[in-house]
C-alpha cells in the first residue's frame, strides 16, 4: 500500500472527518516516523474509545496526528466513558444476590455475577455487603460504584479491543 493509500485509510478510520487536506498532510508526516500498522492500531482503538462521544470533544485528525497522540496513554482515551451496564443496575444484581444467597454462600453469589461486579464485590467484601444497613448503604454503594465503573470500563475496553482486532483481521 502506498503512503497516499495508507494516509487515506487512516483518515477514514479516524472518528472525526474534518479538514481533510490538513489531516492527510499530518498523517503522511506521521507515516515518515511510525509504521502504518502502529498508527492504524492506535486510530482503531481511539475510534472505539470515542464511540458515542460528541464530535466537538474529539480533536481534528490533523491535531491528533501532529501532536503524536497515538503515543498517549490509551487508558486516558477510555476515561470518562460509562460502562455498558450502569452501576445502579449492577448494584441491584448485588442486592438480589445478597437476598438469594445470604452471608453464608459468597461463592455461589459470585458465580451468579459478572466479572466487573465480582471485582467490586471482592474489593468491598461480601460480609460487609451483607451487613450493610440503611445508615451506610449510600456509602457502600459509592465504594461499589467507584470500583465497578473502573472494572466495567476496563472490561468494555478489552471486549472492544478483542472484537475490533478480530473483525479487522478477518476483513
Amino acid at each position: 500500500m502506498r503512503t497516499d493509500e495508507q494516509a487515506m485509510a487512516l483518515y477514514k478510520a479516524y472518528p472525526r472527518k474534518v479538514a481533510r487536506g490538513a489531516a492527510l498532510k499530518a498523517i503522511k508526516k506521521a507515516l515518515q516516523t511510525e509504521p502504518f500498522e502502529v498508527l492504524m492500531d492506535a486510530v482503531q482503538e481511539y475510534s472505539r474509545a470515542k464511540e458515542g462521544q460528541e464530535r466537538q470533544f474529539i480533536p481534528h485528525p490533523s491535531t491528533w496526528f501532529n501532536q503524536e497522540r497515538w503515543d498517549d496513554d490509551r487508558e486516558d482515551w477510555w476515561e470518562g466513558r460509562r460502562p455498558e451496564v450502569p452501576a445502579e443496575m449492577a448494584w441491584e444484581k448485588v442486592r438480589a444476590a445478597i437476598s438469594r444467597f445470604g452471608r453464608k454462600n459468597p461463592v455461589e453469589a459470585r458465580e451468579s455475577l459478572d466479572d466487573p461486579v465480582v471485582s467490586a464485590v471482592k474489593a468491598i467484601g461480601w460480609q460487609n455487603l451483607c451487613s450493610m444497613t440503611e445508615f451506610n448503604r449510600d456509602k457502600v454503594f459509592r465504594q461499589f460504584k467507584t470500583r465497578y465503573d473502573k472494572e466495567a470500563i476496563n472490561a468494555d475496553r478489552n471486549r472492544a479491543t478483542l472484537s475490533g482486532g478480530n473483525s479487522e483481521r478477518q476483513a
